[in-house]
């Protein structure tokens, strides 16, 4: 029998990607989007794909995708919180509007999907949990602090929720990216204000984008499509060999500065 994943923020880059993968491996998908008329026209000709609207701020309409779900394909397998954004910007430039936004879409709406799907996972007594996080949950970058902040936070919460829901049978994912080639700063959303001190951040930032090596979209999803629903899945899949050398990196310096400052902390004993 096939297995159904849900998946949100399917009408572009990485979930409209798995949805592509998940129905090359026999599952059947529920893609969602806040607008349905986004959604690539292939998925009308594939008879295991339903598109669905979904908004993660929206909690009535969650239930309302979980229930067309269970009603189309009967269980809910796995889930893919792909939905998000970034919010760009110094954190001195971004409103306190904007800051809530940012968390309530790449946080507070994956909590909500969580929630939603959860009671019918735990009846089953399996299920898989994938959350697409980022390498900015590990590594804060100038004018991205905002958004790689929700990337942090959406980390702890995934292995605090392994943790919670291994006695029970459900595995936990989380993706953590490094970039492709996708519309992510089309898509992001610009300061409420624009302060000239912050050039220099800017800057950096740029430099350090024109530097980065993307990842390869369709392989990276087809890897996270392999592990979705096995037996052992990752708690943490780094997808593309950069993510992996920037994880390396910033723990390498952190071990550094602790090592450095260790002297003062023994004294606080």
């Amino acid at each position: 029998m096939s297995k159904t994943v849900l998946i949100t923020g399917a009408s572009t880059g990485m979930g409209e990607a798995l949805t592509f993968e998940y129905v090359e491996r026999g599952w059947n998908v529920v893609a969602t989007m806040r607008d349905t008329a986004k959604a690539n026209p292939a998925f009308a000709g594939l008879d295991t794909v339903l598109v669905t609207a979904l908004d993660v701020t929206d909690r009535a309409g969650i239930e309302k995708a979980v229930h067309a779900t269970i009603e189309r394909f009967a269980a809910i397998d796995a889930v893919v919180n792909a939905a998000g954004y970034g919010q760009l910007g110094a954190v001195e430039e971004v409103s306190i509007d904007q800051l809530r936004d940012q968390y309530e879409t790449n946080v507070v709406g994956v909590v909500q999907v969580i929630q939603a799907v959860l009671p019918h996972m735990r009846e089953r007594g399996t299920g898989h949990i994938v959350n697409v996080g980022s390498m900015g949950g590990h590594v804060s970058l100038p004018t991205m602090a905002v958004y790689c902040s929700s990337k942090s936070a959406l980390q702890n919460l995934t292995e605090g929720l392994a943790w919670e829901l291994g006695p029970l049978g459900i595995h936990v994912t989380l993706v953590e990216p490094a970039g492709f080639n996708t519309n992510f700063t089309a898509s992001s959303k610009f300061p409420a204000t624009s302060i000239a001190d912050y050039t220099d951040s800017y800057a950096t930032m740029a430099e350090f984008d024109k530097q980065a090596v993307r990842g390869d979209l369709v392989k990276s999803m087809a890897a996270v499509a392999d592990i979705t629903g096995t037996d052992t899945p990752p708690l943490h899949l780094a997808v593309a060999p950069a993510a992996l050398e920037m994880v390396r990196g910033r723990f390498t310096e952190l071990m550094a500065e602790y090592d450095r400052w260790e002297p003062v902390t023994a004294a606080t004993l």
